[in-house]
């Protein structure tokens, strides 16, 4: 004799679904979510062996920037920053200000592959080697984009 399902184990089973499957598609993608010709300089980043980071301070009419100071990294720290570069969620928006307090230059074999100014204001890299046009957004607030600006300013607070 055939046994009748109930409705309410149908309706179960389905909320329990819905609750395991809504958290994964809530989370971060790995999809790039920025401009095509900044793949190559972010997510796409080839292998580096040095970052420089450099640090600026900008006037409080904010029309100028000075270079304060410079740090060269190499090694495992190297490789942290720029694998957290690389992890960064970068979004289309676009940028209100761009006043960046840092700036990286990535290497390889001792070429330069890329050299950016980022801007925690506004959320926003400017890519100055190469010469892109446009700015590119990335989550600067959350937890990678917080950790990556830890690591700038720690940079500088180290080896003293």
């Amino acid at each position: 004799m055939p046994r009748k399902n109930k409705p309410g184990v149908h309706l179960a089973v389905a909320l329990m679904l819905i609750l395991c499957i809504v958290p994964f598609a809530l989370g971060e993608s790995r999809r790039f979510g920025g401009r095509k010709e900044f793949l190559p300089y972010t997510r796409n980043l080839p292998h580096i062996n040095k970052v420089e980071l450099l640090r600026y301070s900008v006037s409080e009419d904010e029309r100028t920037r000075d270079l304060t100071d410079t740090r060269v990294l190499k090694g495992v720290k190297a490789q942290q920053i720029a694998s957290l570069w690389r992890r960064q969620t970068y979004t289309s928006s676009v940028s209100a200000c761009h006043n960046p307090a840092y700036a990286v230059k990535f290497y390889s074999g001792g070429q330069l592959l890329a050299y950016a100014s980022v801007c925690w204001s506004c959320n926003s890299i400017s890519m100055i080697t190469p010469n892109l046009s446009r700015t590119q957004s990335f989550r600067a607030g959350d937890r990678k984009g917080e950790r990556l600006s830890e690591l700038f300013r720690l940079a500088f607070v180290e080896d003293r």
